[in-house]
């Protein structure tokens, strides 16, 4: 590894900064597209166990996340304009994101020599969409709700796993970190704190990013390699759930609300798409 400045690598993450700023498109695809992925998980792993070359790791890893950051800054502010200005078309457009990632993730289930419809696999994939659910029921979370400000010791902890989804989702291609952050309702949070650079809020969910970062390298190697099915279909069940999540309410039912709408679902679904596609273009080009 080289320990100097590397404007494409900042570029690259970038673009992996936009991806997490966007429901649906996962940064982790983008770092696979991107070809920096297994150079980003092995300078974690260098870094966690101190091993030869973390100079170089640390190099890379600021400067990869210092151009996702410089991403998630100078778009937040516009994702949270749009989502107070048209509530119903931008869930209509993430229901589009969220259905054009469904095969991304099931083509993941087919990469493993695992059976793929188990007991384990039916019960992961019911009890992450029934949870997503029940807790749609109970908390009513919402995607255009008035996303917290002011830091306090009862929401803190959810600020952090906001944080650490954020990060930790960058280990996993196919699955994006702000679609999580949907399916628990902390989206509007997260674009508002970085839009008004919220620095209470700020702290607490870097901090989450950090350990995510650290912690889920370890984590989402363990279960990929010992339950992949398994995780994969909890995955799949909470995209599933959070359509539930995200349902829009009723709009103006007049055939320019609804041509809009059709428009910004088949968008939703065409940029969320686009990854597989490339990916199968890709396969087909090597082999």
């Amino acid at each position: 590894m080289k320990n100097k400045f590397d404007l494409k690598l900042l570029l690259g993450g970038y673009f992996m900064g936009i991806a997490a700023i966007i429901p649906g498109v996962s940064s982790g695809t983008v770092a696979v597209i991107i070809k920096v992925y297994d150079r980003l998980v092995l300078s974690v792993d260098t870094l966690i166990r101190r091993k030869a070359g973390w100079l170089a790791a640390l190099i890379f890893l600021l400067t990869l996340y210092g151009g996702n950051f410089l991403a998630l800054f100078t778009l937040a502010g516009v994702m949270e304009t749009l989502l107070e200005n048209y509530p119903a078309f931008m869930r209509i457009f993430f229901m589009g994101l969220i259905v054009g990632s469904l095969p991304i993730i099931i083509k993941k289930t087919t990469e493993s020599d695992e059976q793929r419809f188990t007991v384990g696999t039916f019960l992961a994939f019911a009890l992450s969409l029934g949870f997503l659910v029940g807790l749609n029921l109970i908390v009513n979370t919402d995607i255009d709700a008035d996303p917290i400000t002011t830091l306090t010791l009862s929401n803190s902890f959810l600020i952090f796993i906001t944080g650490f989804v954020a990060s930790a989702t960058a280990i996993v291609p196919g699955v994006s970190g702000s679609m999580v952050q949907l399916a628990i309702g902390m989206y509007p949070t997260f674009v508002n704190a970085l839009s008004t650079f919220n620095i209470p809020i700020l702290i607490v969910l870097f901090g989450g990013m950090l350990l995510g970062l650290v912690g889920a390298t370890r984590l989402i190697t363990y279960l990929l390699k010992h339950y992949y099915q398994i995780t994969y279909f909890a995955i799949i069940g909470l995209l599933v759930g959070s359509i539930y999540q995200i349902w829009p309410d009723a709009f103006e039912a007049s055939l320019g609300p609804i041509l809009i709408a059709i428009s910004v679902f088949v968008f939703g679904f065409a940029l969320a798409f686009m990854s597989h596609v490339y990916d199968r273009f890709k396969t087909k080009k090597t082999s």
